[in-house]
């Protein structure tokens, strides 16, 4: 069977349209006009293809295609359609209209299932109105809890009452869950340039990494700039660049591992006063959580002299996301797909959070990555070719075909 790619390239240009802002991105936060609008068009595409369409409480779009009435457990596929500010058309969109085509394909092929195929329009994955994220995965999942409906956007909104505005039922949201789940398959951009510095269309995701993220503090000795010798300082903005130099370093001797400081205050901040102390972030992330505990031990030495000079040490975990490593047979499958298909792939690791991370322990779960021109993404300039994403998408209805049919 073969997607029609010129009908996936339509579609993602149409559903670009909805929520252009004044810069030329798209910007459809969730539970605003455009993201109802988006909603809306959705659902008429998935009648369009055949499948049947219903809403969950929370608002997930699922269309099925289930011909034989399968009461087997589904597969699941698909992605979200809300976006950040003045975004682009791939992120979220092409995995989920890739799963749409997929689906139609099957059914234009009369393809008799043995297992039910949802096509699933995940809600509020950003999570940029309600700083939260993911909450349509998480129902989904049966991850959610009644915190995840009390975060406020800028108005003092809940996403709860955002919800229930547009006749959804946020207090029903434990009825949304999907019990037993066959398997998840998510097709998504990379977001990244591993791809396209490989010169592969497509990628293999080993997983999505963990995520810790600390508030770093070192303090020292406040003093005059001018007055105080270079031989009688504890300033802790020296000990911070040693600090940084380290932890970077490290992350970079362990696979799928990466460490970013993106925020730094200097207190009291002024041009001719040594620090008194410096707060700064510190994002780690890992396929394999070890890595990070790895990362944070060998630190210890570094730490330990820094005190010794007369310099504090405080790290604070203030958020952390469980990761997931995608499932190896359905890895394996995508490379086989991958060889008949003679495809160019790769396997790579995730740097960003997606829904799929919320199937951990839940049932297997593989991504599929897309190249990003220039690794561009968040931002309106994001771009994958009408090739790459037809690679995509087939490599996608294959192993959809025969998840299924198992």
């Amino acid at each position: 069977m073969e997607i029609n790619a010129g009908r996936l390239w339509n579609r993602l240009q149409e559903l670009g349209k909805i929520g252009v802002d004044p810069h030329g991105g798209i910007t459809r936060w969730t539970f605003t006009e455009e993201d109802m609008q988006a909603r809306d068009w959705l659902a008429d595409q998935m009648k369009q293809a055949g499948l049947s369409v219903r809403e969950d409480p929370v608002g997930n779009v699922i269309g099925t295609y289930n011909p034989a009435d399968s009461l087997e457990a589904p597969v699941l596929s698909g992605s979200h359609f809300d976006t950040v500010r003045c975004g682009g058309i791939f992120d979220g969109c092409l995995g989920l209209l890739a799963a749409l085509e997929a689906a139609e394909t099957l059914k234009e092929n009369n393809v008799m299932l043995k297992r039910p195929l949802m096509v699933i329009g995940y809600r509020d994955e950003e999570g940029n109105r309600f700083s939260s994220g993911m909450v349509g995965s998480k129902v989904v999942t049966g991850k959610a809890d009644d915190a995840d409906f009390l975060a406020q956007d800028a108005t003092g909104i809940t996403i709860g009452e955002a919800m229930k505005q547009h006749g959804y039922h946020p207090e029903d949201y434990k009825q949304g869950r999907i019990d037993p789940i066959h398997a998840s398959v998510e097709l998504h951009i990379e977001q990244g340039k591993v791809l396209e510095q490989a010169d592969c269309p497509v990628g293999i995701v080993e997983g999505i990494p963990y995520l810790r993220f600390y508030e770093v503090t070192l303090s020292g000795c406040s003093g005059h700039a001018g007055a105080t010798p270079m031989n009688d300082r504890q300033d802790p903005v020296v000990a911070m660049t040693k600090w940084i130099q380290k932890i970077t370093a490290l992350a970079s001797q362990r696979p799928y591992t990466v460490a970013t400081v993106g925020n730094i205050q200097t207190f009291p901040g002024s041009t001719n006063v040594i620090c008194d102390h410096v707060t700064f972030s510190l994002d780690i992330r890992s396929l394999k959580e070890h890595h990070i505990d790895d990362c944070l031990a060998a630190m210890k030495p570094l730490e330990a002299e820094l005190e010794s000079a007369g310099i504090g040490v405080s790290c604070q975990l203030r958020h952390i996301l469980y990761g997931l490593t995608c499932d190896e047979r359905l890895k394996t499958d995508l490379e086989n797909i991958m060889s008949q298909r003679r495809i160019p792939y790769q396997r790579l690791m995730s740097g960003a959070g997606h829904d799929s991370q919320n199937f951990k322990d839940v049932c297997p779960c593989a991504m599929i990555f897309v190249r990003s021109q220039h690794g561009y993404s968040h931002r309106k300039e994001e771009y994958s070719t009408p090739q790459d994403c037809a690679a995509g998408a087939q490599a996608l209805l294959d192993l959809l075909a025969r998840l299924t049919m198992e």
